[in-house]
């Protein structure tokens, strides 16, 4: 039995050879010929001894940062899924809390409608807004002007009088 299977008290592991183990730094991986193979993740700048990924406290912190975006679609998922779980647990006979679950709907109406608004004056058109969600021109107008009752937010949508009625 090899010596290190006594230490551990596991099964013998692979066959003992004189060569030493594989090195865990990046050294095995610079190619012949090359400064020293280790960059800075942010600026791309040569690595000072001591340092692992960043060349200075700058680096790293802008480095961390941009990690820590988080995509838009990906957000609004996670946002998706925490209403869902929110609608179970008051659909689960907690009518304490339905007022909440009113609350986020309506607030997510005021962010749909805002950002209709916003791009509409991006020069965007109601058909390819509209599009996006697999809704026609007509059909999506008609639910902004719906939503006209909302405080503060603005109508741009030029040629829908606000009446309704043709004009």
């Amino acid at each position: 039995m090899p010596p290190d299977a006594k230490r551990t008290g596991g099964p013998p592991g692979p066959p003992v050879t004189d060569s030493p183990p594989p090195s865990r730094s990046s050294a095995s991986t610079i190619p012949p010929g090359a400064p020293s193979g280790r960059e800075c993740s942010w600026c791309r700048g040569p690595l000072p001894k001591g340092r692992r990924r960043f060349c200075s406290d700058l680096c790293q912190i802008r480095g961390q940062r941009s990690e820590r975006r988080t995509e838009t679609g990906e957000f609004g998922r996670a946002a998706i899924r925490m209403i869902r779980t929110m609608a179970k647990r008051v659909g689960a006979s907690d009518i304490a809390e339905f007022g909440a679950v009113f609350e986020v709907m309506t607030e997510a109406e005021h962010a749909v409608t805002e950002a209709i608004d916003g791009l509409r004056e991006s020069g965007y058109s109601w058909s390819e807004i509209g599009a996006e969600i697999g809704w026609g021109r007509q059909r999506l107008t008609q639910w902004r002007q719906r939503r006209e009752e909302f405080p503060g937010q603005r109508n741009v949508a030029p040629g829908i009088p606000e009446s309704g009625a043709a004009g």
